[in-house]
């Protein structure tokens, strides 16, 4: 049983019970029968026309507060899109306000914050002033916030009292050998360094084998090994405490304006390709040339991505911070002010409602855009989802909506009634 498949049993096992507890044993009968996995809604949860900030708690309060998720003494480790500047890469005050939520969650934090992301660029050029950790203001941050790139986040913090809050850019081990290991586990990590744990997958799609991965981070703050599979290890053992992976994804066209490439958007599915090294044995692929590029396979990518977060990985939630939205492009200056914050726990459901009903709307001639259609993104997120993964099926999904400059009490739909949010303001023209 897969670790997606086994955190949907606990939830509807602990439902059940629940059920059986409060009184008829006919209840417990009635639930066995409803609580199959085709028939539990998939829910999103939106926040739109706020502020980053406003958005950002809007969305956590509909998924039902950060104690949902991160518990008093997890560490935490986020993963955005940081590759390229303007809109390529993940609102810098979107990923403040989910930290500043997470450091003052209700009955306090004392654990740990680590931004960590794999833009796939040699250190020299990784840290350079077009990625997300030294990103130059003026028009790299075009679409973005200009105040902070990501180092400057994580020195905010520091001076504010918060030094559990840190950065770790990710290489491959023979990009950066002083700093990176291939290890088995945390006891084979030589001191000072961070490691990748390897293992591979034959795709059902393609049948070619794809380098999958997951990081052991030693921590800049505590000095404990951060085991992205497996919890936090310390002295010579696992300490019992929880790592908390989050994905913080921007909402992209890959590709140009009215063209559809091989990967579609740049969103929840795509963005695990900053989260895996790529080095590996020769004769395998990574987990881009897999399905991109050549293969001409994207649901290759996306069955690779099912098996990496079902098997490998356990995220808590995903979060698409599409304050903007690159509708013709990652690093265009024209893009679309969509001020929206989408939030599930699975990226095929966010991913088909993000695309469907906030980029393709700005644009309808992008018809690649619509999950619906025959397109690359349907074929990766199929390919996620062949792997139990998120649902492609409306009448699946629960969305639960709320209006930020709106006082009221907030919207939802039920399952199958999904309407469009609102029009963007397209900036930069």
């Amino acid at each position: 049983m897969s670790l997606f498949v086994r955190r949907q049993f606990l939830k509807w096992f602990g439902a059940g019970i629940g059920i059986l507890l409060a009184g008829s044993p006919f209840k417990w009968l009635r639930f066995l029968k409803s609580s199959r996995a085709d028939t539990v809604p998939f829910n999103v949860y939106v926040a739109y026309n706020g502020t980053p900030t406003m958005n950002v708690a809007g969305v956590l309060q509909l998924a039902g507060g950060i104690t949902r998720f991160i518990d008093r003494d997890d560490i935490v480790v986020l993963n955005p899109n940081g590759q390229w500047p303007k809109q390529g890469y993940t609102n810098t005050e979107c990923m403040k306000a989910l930290i500043d939520i997470i450091l003052n969650r209700p009955g306090g934090f004392s654990g740990e914050i680590i931004i960590a992301e794999h833009v796939h660029f040699s250190p020299a050029r990784a840290l350079g002033d077009d990625c997300c950790w030294n990103m130059a203001a003026g028009t790299n941050r075009i679409n973005n916030w200009q105040d902070m790139n990501y180092f400057e986040l994580v020195d905010h913090f520091h001076n504010n009292g918060h030094p559990n809050v840190n950065a770790i850019p990710l290489y491959d081990s023979n990009q950066a050998p002083d700093h990176w290991a291939a290890v088995t586990g945390p006891a084979d990590i030589p001191e000072g360094k961070h490691g990748w744990v390897r293992t591979t997958y034959t795709t059902n799609t393609n049948g070619a084998t794809v380098r999958l991965s997951h990081a052991i981070l030693r921590s800049p703050y505590s000095g404990m090994l951060v085991d992205l599979k497996h919890g936090v290890w310390e002295n010579g053992g696992y300490n019992g405490r929880q790592v908390k992976l989050i994905f913080l994804p921007t909402l992209n066209n890959h590709s140009r304006y009215n063209h559809e490439d091989y990967a579609g958007p740049t969103s929840a599915v795509k963005c695990h390709l900053g989260i895996v090294e790529f080095a590996g044995p020769s004769g395998t692929y990574n987990l881009h040339h897999i399905g991109y590029d050549s293969h001409d396979n994207p649901d290759a990518v996306g069955e690779s991505v099912g098996q990496l977060i079902t098997e490998i990985l356990t995220p808590v939630f995903y979060m698409t911070c599409a304050e903007y939205t690159g509708y013709r492009g990652r690093t265009t200056s024209t893009a679309a002010h969509t001020k929206t914050v989408g939030l599930c726990t699975d990226p095929v459901t966010l991913d088909y409602w993000m695309c469907k009903y906030v980029m393709y709307p700005i644009a309808p001639s992008q018809t690649f855009m619509n999950p619906d259609n025959d397109n690359n993104l349907r074929k990766t997120l199929l390919g996620c989802h062949s792997k139990g993964v998120g649902t492609l099926d409306e009448s699946k999904m629960m969305v639960l909506k709320k209006d930020m400059m709106d006082p009221g009490p907030g919207g939802s739909t039920k399952p199958g009634s999904i309407v469009p949010l609102i029009k963007p303001l397209i900036l930069n023209s």
